[in-house]
């Protein structure tokens, strides 16, 4: 599930204009903060002028043990962009391109089930 809170306030937005906004029917909207597909995070991150890591970064809650083992270059900013399947991803941390590539790793099996180009 999807915490788009965070971002609304940043925003000023309500659900119902993030809706608007990224072209989604209001009860899709919902449907997608429970179980977003690839196409609605980006979808859903550029209507909040945010990356597709930065909103499943949102999402993310670490335990204290694991808050402890973070890596120190958790936090350095980089410039990446990751294409999966012909979809464009960005992230600007380490930790964002961590979660990227743990996001795309659940999709893994929806990718393999595509017909190759």
């Amino acid at each position: 599930m999807l915490n788009v809170d965070k971002f609304l306030k940043l925003n000023g937005m309500n659900k119902s204009q993030l809706a608007l906004k990224a072209g989604l029917k209001q009860a899709n909207l919902y449907a997608g903060l429970k179980n977003p597909t690839l196409s609605t995070i980006q979808r859903l991150a550029k209507a909040l002028n945010i990356t597709p890591g930065e909103l499943l970064e949102s999402q993310e809650e670490l335990s204290p043990k694991a808050k402890t083992r973070t890596s120190k270059y958790a936090r350095m900013k980089i410039n990446a962009i990751v294409i999966c399947n012909g979809e464009h991803y960005e992230a600007s941390s380490v930790r964002e391109l961590d979660n990227l590539c743990k996001f795309l790793k659940t999709k893994e099996k929806d990718f393999k089930s595509l017909p190759e180009a």
